[in-house]
């Protein structure tokens, strides 16, 4: 049964928001039991894989940024998983203000762990789908992301 006909008062056709909030919270009700498999919560997931995808050397205050987190904020959590041993966190060697970040080597190994289990939920999230579904679908939610940011002002 299609999700729009067992929720009709709440998701109405015209409502992809509403769509994809609930995909979201379906992907992390299925993630998160395998990333705590793993050993990692989902502030470390946010943490890790974000540093993974700006690159080596990438600075905490852009991180923050990237996150929606306060610098202050982030800065305890930078500290917290500089202790456990995740992260690196240097002075940039062009301006001695900004601190950057790196993920370690078990750092590292853990994003080779997430990302499979993200594979994994992308497969069960594609499942039935044709590769021209899935295209199609990946290209309205681009077009959405782009509406949303330039809406809020950003150009990433």
């Amino acid at each position: 049964m299609a999700v729009a006909s067992r929720y009709p008062d709440l998701m109405p056709s015209e409502q992809i928001g509403t769509r994809i909030g609930m995909a979201y919270e379906l992907q992390m009700a299925w993630l998160e039991p395998r990333l705590e498999e793993i050993g990692v919560g989902w502030s470390t997931f946010q943490l890790l894989t974000t540093v993974a995808a700006a690159g080596p050397g990438v600075s905490q205050a852009e991180l923050a940024r990237r996150l929606g987190v306060t610098p202050a904020t982030f800065s305890e959590s930078v500290f917290a998983h500089v202790k456990k041993g995740l992260l690196d966190q240097t002075l940039s060697a062009s301006d001695r203000r900004v601190k950057t970040l790196r993920l370690t080597e078990p750092a590292k190994a853990l994003v080779r762990k997430i990302k499979a289990a993200v594979s994994k939920a992308e497969a069960e999230l594609v499942a039935g789908l044709s590769d021209d579904e899935v295209a199609a679908a990946a290209q309205a939610l681009d077009r959405v992301i782009e509406n949303l940011q330039r809406s809020l002002g950003h150009h990433d």
